[in-house]
């Protein structure tokens, strides 16, 4: 097939003029237009492209990458040996209760405070962040802390992976900020990629969306939060930081209840905000009902998920499809926006969509990029750095955006080798 047959089939072509409208969407949020690192975009740009060819195109490329993902889930697993002895058969989700949030995720999140505490103790951290800097730094110009959390959201999820660069969380910038809340939006967690690919969600690609998500979110978190300061960690990613526990099992100690003070912070964040949506969803239906009463008017009952499928139809064009496919693609991902990516990746599995279109769209659902995750990020990020929470509320509805344009960003290369 000739490069111009094989563009138009599919509507491969679309995808181009789709990752310039994400760019440009980028460039338009961005709070420093004059300040934009271009050379770090391009490169960023070209890794991602590559980093999608590797994982779509050849077999070693997606046989290291399920290795990678296959050890952190490993974790995942020794974490449910605890949470199965507490909480005994209400952590089996084959009960007629199903898959309790509070049961099956949250705890994860007291094992792995305990667990980043001891690797901060015997150095391994500080010796992974110094080693990113170092290999990263050269490519894209970013630190090491806020690197290795953008790695790390990519199979550890937005909780977890801050707690491996808690102690450098202080000395962060607003831009290196932006770049942990946004990779985080911009990725899913080891175990919930598992609980998808259990739903049915092809784990294929949600390995390489994982992956094609690092580049993509720093590239997008860098147009839209220039870095403008000069960072501690990019002078000094070496410094010495004094510990504070006095051996590994006061270190265990600590990080437990660090740990559980975060868990505790992201389930009251996500049961106030969740609730705050659906009363805002009560406000718009009672604003519908009264303008068809006493107006005349006949509008449908709008939603919050309903808004945001209208404005993400376009994105469904640019993946190159036409129809009702199109129209079924903007409403998932506004529904991934405005509710969730599970709600959304339920929807899309009982749609009748061709294997294709059900890759692609895989790509474009593929992060924690929805409202309610500002509130798990607050709480969250916001407990182990409580004088910085400010930042979090102020960059959280750029970091859901970001992170929405880093997953389309991946879609659009997906429709191109796919």
């Amino acid at each position: 097939m000739n490069p111009l047959s094989y563009f138009l089939e599919y509507n491969r072509y679309l995808s181009f003029v789709g990752i310039a409208v994400i760019l440009g969407l980028a460039v338009l949020m961005s709070n420093n237009r004059r300040n934009i690192p271009w050379r770090l975009v391009l490169t960023g740009l070209l890794l991602h492209a590559s980093l999608a060819f590797l994982v779509l195109k050849t077999t070693i490329g997606y046989e290291i990458i399920a290795y990678i993902a296959g050890l952190f889930t490993t974790l995942y697993q020794a974490a449910e040996r605890g949470i199965n002895f507490v909480f005994g058969n209400l952590a089996n989700p084959a009960g007629p209760w199903g898959f309790v949030f509070v049961i099956k995720v949250l705890p994860v999140i007291v094992f792995f405070g305990a667990f980043t505490s001891l690797l901060f103790y015997l150095g391994i951290i500080q010796f992974v962040v110094q080693g990113i800097n170092r290999l990263i730094r050269p490519l894209l110009g970013t630190t090491g802390p806020e690197t290795l959390c953008a790695v790390a959201n990519s199979f550890l999820g937005q909780t977890e992976a801050p707690l491996l660069i808690k102690h450098y969380l202080k000395r962060m910038t607003k831009s290196e900020f932006l770049v942990m809340m946004i990779s985080g939006m911009g990725t899913i967690s080891g175990s919930i990629l598992a609980v998808f690919a259990v739903m049915g969600v092809p784990a294929t690609h949600l390995i390489a969306a994982s992956v094609m998500a690092i580049p993509a979110t720093i590239l997008i978190a860098k147009i839209i939060y220039p870095e403008t300061e000069h960072p501690d960690a990019m002078c000094d990613a070496t410094a010495s930081i004094e510990l504070q526990s006095g051996n590994a099992l006061d270190a265990i100690s600590q990080g437990t209840s660090d740990g559980m003070y975060l868990a505790l912070n992201v389930g009251a964040m996500l049961i106030a905000f969740l609730a705050l949506l659906e009363v805002l969803n009560g406000f718009l239906g009672f604003a519908c009902l009264t303008l068809n009463t006493y107006v005349g008017l006949h509008l449908p009952i709008i939603t919050l998920n309903m808004i945001f499928s209208w404005i993400c139809l376009p994105f469904g064009w640019l993946l190159g499809f036409t129809g009702n496919e199109a129209l079924q693609a903007g409403q998932l991902i506004g529904t991934k926006i405005a509710v969730n990516e599970v709600v959304a990746y339920s929807e899309m599995l009982h749609m009748g969509l061709s294997a294709r279109s059900i890759a692609i769209i895989t790509y474009a659902l593929c992060g924690f990029s929805n409202f309610s995750c500002i509130g798990i990020q607050i709480g969250g990020i916001g407990s182990l750095v409580p004088e910085k929470r400010k930042w979090l509320s102020e960059l959280g509805m750029r970091a859901v955006f970001g992170g929405a344009l880093a997953n389309l960003l991946s879609a659009m290369m997906a429709n191109l080798l796919l």
